[in-house]
């Protein structure tokens, strides 16, 4: 804690006389010290902050760091005579080295020229004066401790948790604006959660052993909202002084909030100290600004067992706007270290009135604002970093707002934000390695309806990186720019990008225009339609394009002609033909596009670009515009070359990744989802859609590899890990990303993709009929539907049920009620999973028919678990589909049905239709 110190009079009379002798003896040494200062300025004469300015030379034995400040000045003092070398540097101008002989006090001015591959560089100077100093975040940064209370004897309750607080003191933090924002209590005290559903209290029983939470704790930091302070009047007692354990909690605290990690030991740590990290400072002046502002109310605790636990209930923008949910409840531990091994996301939910009104929906609309255009005009230098200015207009959803929250890597530093008339406007981002993420402050609040636009001018580096000769990794896909709403809402797009004319930029959009100006290749891309996110992928592309008169769609190539360095001395792959295999994936591009067409409908994009991108096995999806790993490109031979041996599970990856990536042009973009509950019915329908792939897009050789397909999205399911647990076993599909823990960390990947793949294929298999000719006509009747549907609205699991229900079959009506709540019960918001056991024998019936006698048993499942298993016979041309068979529970059925003739085989679920033990 910072105090203050009054002057004393000096009273030297009381020192010894050695001492008096030391200091004659002393200061003349000091008497040679000299200053060298200046000022760094541009061409213009504005002044640079940031500026990194290196001194060497003279008796220095290392070199003096100093970084010019927001008038541009710097000061180095006590430095002896001699000669010294000042080096000046800034992201977006030419390196300045000035030598000094310096014998008395230097003042140097110092003039940085612009960088030959900047064609438009804007001065922060003036403009950073206003990053970090608006006058209230200031107070609130620095915030310190106001009157303190006894608080004994009191419970408080906010929605599904209570606080008991047993005996200590409650120290408010002194009022900002006359606002009190937080409070610290120090003594004992115990919380409770109880969930409010029973799904939540597996998920809680599953990570702690207990359906509900009871823990005693000594000491809680509080932060909330103006009215969050009259929780706690009701138990205040006594008046008391603050004690200096209330300034090492709050101290301890701000330390703990303000530390961000590059590399996240744990998911949890990746979502609250990750790029997107809260600056809770920020967070609460949105509150102070706009007395309207949703209510939040949040908690940290020192428990007795768990250390750091966070309770956050916040309206609107949902207790973790990390993981795009508008659930306002949640419940943390946070254990990064994993040492407890009960690290993660505890609860997670809508707020009891919600539940109790019958209002909880994932697509409760969590937006404060609403985005409508995005403008980014971006120049990438020969070294990789960006400079970059993005006008980004949108519009008031909550009266009173002045706040806007951005997603931008914290590598990229602003360096101005303007309103529509060019004037400076206050924002935050505070140092890359604190919570550093970026919030513009407006002057005032914009009416509801009205749109407004800011002018963000930013730079940085980490958003590429080098990976070989041509060639490079795009880091930062969604944080390249300022992203208001992630993948929550979808706006138009104008890019410009200007690289290095040796190099070439595939965008998401249209590609308007390409010209050279100087030294730099310029293209200029635009979206006809909104979509959720921007991306564009960079390096030495060559082109090939492939039309495709069945579905209209223009299919264009770009494909490095050298491998990365991670690769070069590969011998397996030097017989690569990125051109031929280029070629190839085209083909499979085209192959996918026409058959989710048939299957699912149009997507709206026009033009779709397939990249190839120097990582070895990730592939990704933005809109009409596809990232490929460089695997993709490779034969079967190179892949024996590279293990050695035929790696079926890589061989796997290598079929399925570009018809899982092209797919997401309608699972993720063309449709997208609601919350990370949803988010399976984008990766699930991708993974479903590549499968699909291999059995209607390879010929009449498509069942092996279609086979061996659902048996490895089985076992991924299935396979317990090192812990002894499968993937299922972690919680339900609806889970989502809250299915990763220390002891599941890959259950997310296991359980949404093949999983969720695994849902749409069983509902596939019931609708299917054996009298109609094309089998799938329900089914495709459905996924035409549900795309149509939800082109203006993101998808949530029960707009996809209702669906669903629309084009059920009378088979697959259970419970006679025209619903499927038995089958998501089961296998959406359930982990069982049946084993059964199948006999038959055929024998001659009545007048020489032939008759099967089937016997099925399930197992491994409750009395009510229902499910439709489809029989297949064999009778001579592989096995086809005779039809379905219903069970119920840990039960026994045994069937009889004709037969036209003799056949070779019958088997049960030959197909891998459904998930089974």
């Amino acid at each position: 804690m910072r105090g203050s110190c009054k002057a004393r009079r000096p009273r030297f009379s009381s020192l010894p006389k050695m001492a008096l002798f030391l200091l004659c003896l002393i200061v003349p040494s000091a008497l040679y010290a000299q200053t060298i200062s200046g000022t760094v300025q541009d061409p213009s004469g504005a002044v640079i902050a940031g500026a990194r300015i290196e001194i060497t030379g003279g008796d220095l034995t290392q070199p003096i760091t100093l970084v010019s400040d927001g008038l541009g000045k710097f000061e180095s003092s006590a430095l002896k005579p001699g000669t010294y070398s000042v080096r000046v540097t800034r992201e977006g101008f030419e390196p300045l080295i000035k030598s000094v002989n310096l014998q008395a006090a230097v003042e140097l001015q110092l003039t940085l020229a612009i960088a030959k591959q900047q064609e438009v560089v804007s001065v922060p100077g003036k403009s950073l004066a206003f990053a970090n100093t608006d006058h209230v975040y200031r107070q609130l940064r620095d915030l310190g401790l106001g009157e303190s209370f006894h608080f004994d004897n009191f419970t408080l309750t906010s929605d599904a948790a209570t606080f008991q607080f047993q005996k200590g003191t409650l120290t408010f933090l002194s009022p900002v604006d006359g606002v009190v924002t937080g409070a610290i209590f120090i003594g004992e005290g115990h919380f409770n959660l109880k969930p409010l559903l029973a799904l939540d209290a597996t998920e809680l029983s599953r990570r702690t052993g207990a359906a509900e939470v009871n823990e005693d704790f000594g000491e809680a930091v509080f932060r909330f909202t103006r009215d969050g302070r009259l929780k706690f009047l009701p138990g205040l007692g006594d008046r008391t002084e603050a004690t200096s354990e209330a300034a090492a909690v709050l101290s301890h605290w701000r330390e703990r909030m303000r530390q961000r990690q590059e590399r996240a030991l744990s998911s949890t740590q990746s979502l609250l100290q990750g790029e997107t990290m809260d600056n809770v400072d920020a967070d609460v002046l949105a509150a102070v600004y706009n007395p309207a502002h949703p209510e939040f109310f949040n908690a940290y605790l020192r428990g007795k067992k768990h250390k750091d636990l966070r309770f956050f209930v916040r309206n609107r923008v949902g207790a973790v706007p990390q993981l795009d949910s508008p659930e306002e409840v949640a419940l943390i531990n946070y254990d990064p270290d994993g040492m407890g091994m009960e690290d993660g996301v505890w609860y997670l939910a809508h707020l009891k009135t919600e539940y109790s009104n019958r209002t909880a929906n994932s697509r409760e609309d969590r937006r404060l604002f609403a985005t409508h255009r995005y403008k980014i005009e971006t120049v990438i230098a020969k070294n990789g970093h960006l400079f970059s200015t993005a006008t980004i207009s949108f519009e008031p959803l909550v009266a009173g707002e002045r706040m806007l929250k951005f997603g931008l890597l914290p590598n990229l530093r602003v360096t101005r934000v303007a309103d529509e008339l060019g004037k400076d406007l206050y924002f935050i981002q505070e140092s890359r390695k604190e919570d550093g993420s970026f919030y513009a402050i407006l002057p005032q609040a914009p009416p509801l309806g009205k749109e407004v636009s800011i002018t963000v001018e930013y730079s940085g580096d980490k958003v590429l990186e080098q990976a070989g000769e041509g060639s490079f990794y795009v880091l930062a896909r969604t944080s390249w720019y300022p992203n208001l709403n992630g993948f929550g809402e979808k706006a138009l797009y104008d890019l410009t990008f200007k690289v290095p004319h040796h190099y070439k930029v595939i965008s998401v959009g249209k590609l308007e225009s390409e010209s050279v100006e100087q030294d730099l290749a310029v293209s200029h891309w635009i979206t006809p339609i909104p979509v959720a996110v921007a991306g564009f992928n960079y390096g030495a592309y060559e082109r090939l394009d492939m039309p495709d008169d069945i579905t209209g769609y223009k299919i264009s190539g770009y494909y490095l002609s050298e491998l990365p360095d991670s690769l070069r001395r590969s011998r397996a792959l030097q017989s690569l033909a990125p051109g031929s295999m280029t070629n190839y994936a085209l083909e499979q591009t085209r192959a996918q596009l026409q058959l989710c067409s048939f299957y699912f409908g149009k997507i709206p994009y026009e033009e779709i670009h397939i990249t190839e991108q120097p990582d070895f096995n990730f592939g990704q999806s933005w809109p009409n515009l596809v990232y490929l790993p460089i695997s993709a490109y490779t034969d079967s031979t190179q892949r024996w070359m590279l293990f050695g041996s035929i790696n079926s599970k890589f061989t796997g990856f290598v079929q399925e990744v570009t018809p899982h990536e092209v797919s997401h042009q309608w699972w993720g973009h063309s449709v997208g989802w609601a919350t990370y509950h949803d988010q399976w019915l984008s990766e699930g329908f991708a993974e479903f859609s590549a499968g699909l792939f291999l059995q209607q897009a390879v010929g009449a050789d498509w069942r092996k590899d279609y086979l061996e397909f659902w048996e490895r999205l089985r076992q991924r399911i299935l396979e317990k890990n090192n812990f002894g647990i499968a993937p299922n076993d972690a919680g339900p599909l609806w889970m989502g990303l809250r299915l990763i823990s220390p002891r599941t960390e890959s259950a997310y990947q296991n359980v949404t993709y093949p999983k969720g793949a695994y849902v749409l294929e069983m509902l596939r298999s019931m609708m299917r009929s054996t009298e109609d000719k094309d089998q799938d006509k329900a089914f495709i009747a459905m996924m035409h539907d549900f795309v149509e549907s939800h082109r203006e609205k993101a998808a949530t699991t029960e707009s996809f049920k209702a669906v669903a229900e629309k084009h059920m079959t009378k088979l697959m009506d259970f419970d006679k009620n025209g619903r499927l709540d038995w089958f998501f019960k089961e296998w959406v918001y359930g982990t069982q999973v049946p084993r059964y056991h199948f006999e038959y024998q055929v024998a001659s019936g009545d007048g020489g028919q032939l008759k099967l006698h089937m016997t099925i048993t399930q197992s491994e499942v409750d009395d009510h678990f229902a499910m439709l298993v489809p029989v297949f016979a064999d009778f001579g041309k592989g096995m086809s589909r005779i039809g379905q068979i219903g069970i119920v529970g840990n039960s026994t059925r045994t069937v009889d049905v004709p037969l036209p003739a003799q056949p070779k085989k019958v088997a049960l679920n030959a197909n891998k239709d459904i998930l089974e033990r």
